[in-house]
């Protein structure tokens, strides 16, 4: 009985490309979903350099949420301006800061399952483009010690 024979299933592309679980290089790659894989090296170098802008615009959406969050801190200075839990809980700027940190928590986990294809382009794409981001956005903080950090 072969084993070995091609059905056209789904199943195709992870023959095609196995994944492997140590350092590797190669651009035949299943990337998150077995729909999205890279067979050539046009489509390969497409998803490095997104995984790059990714990791660079993941820089820069937490730069963003820190300095919504100094705005509303600012706004908010006056000690008369007192509100309740409720008020807290449903402000504008809250629920604006709980999307962000969604999509914050998001983008750091794709990232992260990113890296872990071990793939050692996908992964310098990762790496070069958070150290770009934070050359970017990072020299502006407001404090060195970042409360937002996520799975860096």
């Amino acid at each position: 009985m072969d084993h070995n024979h091609n059905h056209g299933g789904p199943d195709d592309m992870e023959m095609a490309c196995p994944m492997q679980m140590s350092f590797h290089g190669g651009s035949c790659e299943v990337i998150l979903f077995p729909s999205w894989a890279t067979t050539e090296v046009g489509a390969f170098v497409g998803a490095i350099f997104g995984f790059f802008l990714l990791a660079f615009a993941y820089e820069g959406l937490k730069y963003a949420r820190e300095l919504l969050h100094a705005s509303d801190a600012a706004t908010r200075a006056s000690p008369n301006d007192k509100r309740t839990l409720r008020q807290a809980l449903l402000s504008r700027s809250h629920l604006v800061q709980t999307l962000l940190h969604l999509l914050q928590v998001t983008v750091s986990y794709i990232l992260m399952l990113i890296f872990m294809i071990y793939n050692y382009w996908l992964c310098l794409a990762v790496v070069l483009g958070a150290m770009c981001g934070y050359y970017v956005f990072g020299w502006v903080r407001n404090s060195s010690v970042d409360p937002n950090e996520h799975c860096n």
